[in-house]
């Protein structure tokens, strides 16, 4: 599994592809909220969408969820987090799995 971390507010967000995203506070080292386990690859408008469902139940709400939309970068990282819904969490992270092949080519990758 390749995780990537990002702080965001009070919490730290950790994404494993093929494994399970999480939220934790700032500063834990273990543990936390599970936002759901691996699930699919999605191409959404022309963005390569990585999907985990099946995290725990929010009190009194839907069972969380976490989405990263890819973008083209050099670097695999998350850019930003965000819950636009209750319990239904959205990342952006840029990665050369989101180049054409021009830019890959041009960026020596």
């Amino acid at each position: 599994d390749s995780c990537h971390k990002i702080e965001s507010g009070k919490y730290e967000y950790e994404v494993c592809i093929f494994g399970k995203a999480t939220q934790r506070d700032i500063g834990q080292k273990s543990g936390g909220t599970h936002l759901g386990s691996w699930d699919s690859v999605l191409m959404e408008n022309g963005h390569r969408t990585l999907k985990w469902d099946k995290g725990t139940k929010c009190w009194n709400g839907p069972v969380r969820s976490a989405e990263v939309i890819v973008t083209c970068g050099r670097a695999t990282k998350i850019l930003s987090a965000d819950e636009p819904e209750t319990c239904r969490y959205v990342f952006t992270m840029e990665s050369p799995i989101a180049c054409d092949e021009q830019f890959k080519l041009n960026n020596s990758l």
